[in-house]
């Protein structure tokens, strides 16, 4: 979680879509040997701006280039075989690839191609596919506020729009401290004896903090306070 922290503060000061590219292949995804990274934003009528990119020679031809939906879907290549089957976060069938959707509240933002030096191990494919959909979260938040013309959210602000979100639009200070707990991985357990609280009522808050963040666990509750700022 420190990991994802670090990158949304980073978010935070607006780097070029370059920068986060070549940070994701540089800094938070270095163990992984990634040859490059490409990611771009899907427009509304279904053609792609190539947003990010590092690793690739040909970088120049395809920078801030939108790309028609007849012409980048036609491509013979196995990232966008993978994206027309409408699988979701997955690897090409030779392991050397990793394709994600960037998705903001069940809208795809555009898509995240990470390309390895050598095939990923089957052994290996869960905690790189993890790493990579964790990051993936704050990417698809920023450029969803992009699109919407968002540059920036004050902190503290929860954004409870949507028609999922509860009618609350606020969380209490008893359930953002419980909240922070999330964050630091506490179990319901060690948050009731810290706060004097019983196990039933933090279980309650919890559950009342999911509603209001529109996420369905511990652990999407924990992104989007990072990515929110609430803690």
């Amino acid at each position: 979680m420190s990991q994802i922290r670090k990158f949304i503060d980073w978010l935070s000061f607006h780097p070029s879509t370059e920068d986060i590219a070549r940070a994701l292949a540089t800094e938070h995804l270095y163990e992984f040997s990634v040859r490059g990274i490409r990611f771009g934003r899907l427009n509304s009528d279904d053609s792609i701006v190539v947003l990010g990119q590092f690793g690739y020679e040909d970088a120049d031809l395809y920078r801030g280039r939108t790309i028609p939906s007849s012409e980048w879907r036609s491509v013979n290549s196995p990232d966008t075989i993978l994206i027309n089957s409408g699988t979701q976060g997955a690897f090409t069938p030779n392991a050397s690839m990793y394709v994600s959707c960037l998705r903001d509240r069940g809208v795809i933002q555009g898509y995240l191609i990470v390309e390895f030096k050598n095939p990923v191990a089957d052994s290996d494919k869960h905690r790189t596919a993890e790493a990579i959909e964790d990051l993936c979260v704050p990417i698809a938040l920023y450029l969803s506020f992009q699109n919407r013309g968002v540059s920036s959210l004050a902190p503290g602000t929860v954004i409870l729009t949507d028609s999922r979100d509860s009618g609350s639009g606020q969380l209490s200070a008893r359930q953002l401290s419980i909240l922070r707990g999330m964050v630091e991985g506490k179990t319901n357990h060690e948050l009731a004896t810290e706060m004097g609280f019983s196990v039933s009522t933090i279980r309650h808050e919890t559950m009342r903090i999911y509603q209001a963040l529109a996420v369905s666990d511990r652990k999407e509750a924990a992104k989007k306070a990072l990515m929110l700022s609430l803690i």
